[in-house]
């Protein structure tokens, strides 16, 4: 965390809110990404956004700068606002964000390419205990480190590495599988 970052956690700790402003402008963006990749309903991620931020502003005197950064704090309670949102709905938590949001170039062919692919690593995410899918998710979408994934996941930091590279190895076993059925 930069300075600035720090400042204004101790600011809103000390009851200043104005300066939850800033801490909200920096991370926004990140955490309405994180939930919009799961729900792929921008409604549903505003509103998780939402409650993200309140909760957050609520509990800010709970977080301590010295136990990790702020932006896996904020996802670690966009997490549990997405659990308890499906929950009460009744849904699976969904991992992939969607294929036109895929970076690439702007071609038919590749954006054609890009779909299918996304819809095979899909199908091979599918394998996965839905907590090996979320490591993974947080690993490679958010590029959070292990000790960002542990704070948001409640689990160590060494747990999360093994748990990602078991998950990878699942994964290139899936994925050959998934590529050749699908492409038949």
């Amino acid at each position: 965390m930069d300075r600035a970052e720090l400042d204004n956690i101790a600011a809103c700790r000390a009851g200043r809110l104005q300066a939850f402003d800033a801490l909200y402008e920096l991370h926004v963006s990140a955490v309405y990404k994180f939930l919009y990749r799961r729900t792929q309903v921008r409604e549903v991620a505003e509103d998780l956004t939402s409650i993200t931020f309140t909760k957050a502003l609520e509990s800010i005197r709970s977080f301590d700068p010295a136990r990790g950064e702020l932006r896996a704090w904020l996802y670690r309670i966009a997490r549990n606002a997405l659990i308890d949102h499906h929950r009460h709905a009744g849904e699976h938590v969904i991992g992939l964000e969607h294929a036109e949001d895929l970076p690439g170039d702007d071609t038919v062919t590749r954006r054609a390419e890009q779909a299918i692919d996304a819809q095979k690593l899909q199908e091979a995410l599918k394998i996965l205990k839905p907590l090996q899918r979320e490591v993974v998710l947080l690993r490679i979408w958010e590029e959070l480190s292990y000790k960002e994934i542990a704070v948001v996941t409640g689990k160590t930091e060494g747990n999360c590495k093994l748990m990602f590279f078991r998950a990878l190895a699942q994964l290139r076993t899936a994925l050959i599988v998934v590529f050749l059925l699908l492409s038949s």
